[in-house]
């Protein structure tokens, strides 16, 4: 809608994990460090947790681009899943083909694609998203897939991402196998303030504006920084509404106050801002980076901005995938025509090279006519030589 008006390639505040926008903070670059880590050294289980938008599927998709190569990865988002059902998932992710939907032929067709993967030199792994939700005798299910070992490499590595709750989930008591073999473990928390600038910057930067005129103000960008808390989705949300409200004002520069209208057309927003600003008037200690949501907000709009937050992001990536869809389905055309062409060109090929052999012999055969006639010529001219010649011979 508004990418023309400011001079963008593409939208800069997407909600989609979107590996191409990841701002690389302190932070951010610090848990990469850490996966990188873990993955390099093949060790069992890694976790990752954080608030919702924090930026930890974005990280994780920025990851697996990187060793997309090296690894057969299968992401796991709907976690509301037993023990069957899950097994059923991991088949279906990895693009496996079960005899039955039995526990036993499940592992077994699993476990068989694991040993296939290590012995062509790759390994495979299962990001788990929204992991605080499993419930126990899904992990249960996992410790006992991570069991599969060769000697003392692990045929198969899992990847934790979830919420806080998530450090709570693995505390439990039945869990504390699985909690003992987690090596690499770390918290994902929002971006320190005076990091916020930099977070807008690059966004914009990726998307194409090469302008020096900034549309963000200072004002504007120390505001957006407070609500959201350092949270990337949250800015996302709050910068993409406010270029919204700027193009159909047909404003390039965005204050203040537009961001204000922002948050009170936007009920959602507005409840998680107004319970910030009271907090500050009551004196309260200001949100430490990383924490949940303030427990003063509404129980239920605690609730509902996940859920929110993450069918808003669902929406994206399906939106994502119709797009990728209909240009790999350009790609295949394209490509089918291609293939459809050399076909033609070696056909063309293959009847220039017999008509090429064809005129060669012809031309021979020309010759050895050409060299006849001659003969016969010289006979005409010279028919008493020939006579003579013949009667002495």
């Amino acid at each position: 809608m508004y990418t023309k008006f400011f001079g963008f390639k593409r939208r800069p505040f997407i909600l989609s994990p979107d590996p191409d926008f990841l701002y690389l903070s302190k932070v951010h670059d610090l848990a990469l460090t850490h996966l990188e880590y873990g993955i390099v050294h093949n060790v069992g289980f890694l976790a990752l947790t954080g608030d919702v938008g924090a930026g930890k599927t974005t990280l994780l998709n920025y990851l697996f681009e990187k060793v997309k190569d090296s690894l057969d990865i299968g992401m796991l988002f709907n976690t509301n899943l037993g023990p069957q059902e899950f097994l059923e998932m991991l088949v279906k992710e990895f693009e496996l083909s079960s005899p039955t939907k039995s526990k036993s032929d499940l592992l077994e067709t699993l476990s068989e694609h694991f040993l296939e993967q290590h012995v062509k030199g790759e390994r495979c792994v299962i990001m788990v998203d929204e992991a605080q939700n499993l419930s126990l005798e899904t992990f249960e299910e996992l410790r006992m897939l991570s069991n599969l070992e060769i000697g003392n490499d692990f045929l198969l590595q899992i990847i934790l991402v979830g919420q806080p709750q998530l450090r709570d989930r693995l505390a439990h008591p039945s869990l504390s196998q699985l909690a003992q073999r987690i090596s690499v473990y770390f918290h994902l928390s929002s971006l320190p303030m005076e990091e916020v600038k930099n977070y807008i910057d690059h966004r914009l930067k990726v998307a194409g504006y090469n302008s020096s005129n900034s549309i963000f103000g200072r004002e504007t960008i120390q505001y957006i920084a407070e609500l959201s808390r350092g949270i990337p989705r949250i800015i996302n949300s709050i910068c993409d509404a406010s270029l919204t409200y700027a193009f159909a004002d047909e404003v390039k520069v965005i204050s203040k106050e537009m961001v204000k209208k922002v948050i009170n057309d936007n009920e959602l927003l507005l409840a998680f801002s107004k319970d910030l600003e009271d907090g500050k008037k009551n004196g309260e200690p200001p949100v430490e980076a990383g924490a949940s949501l303030p427990a003063s907000m509404d129980p239920d709009v605690k609730t509902m901005l996940p859920r929110i937050y993450g069918r808003l992001e669902g929406l994206e990536m399906r939106i994502n995938e119709v797009e990728s869809a209909e240009k790999d389905k350009l790609v295949g055309v394209l490509q089918e025509m291609l293939a459809k062409e050399h076909e033609r060109n070696l056909g063309l090929e293959q009847r220039i090279a017999i008509f090429g052999y064809k005129y060669k012999e012809l031309e021979k055969e020309l010759q050895v006519l050409r060299g006849r006639t001659k003969k016969k010529e010289y006979k005409k001219k010279n028919g008493r030589f020939w006579e003579v010649f013949g009667e002495k011979k």
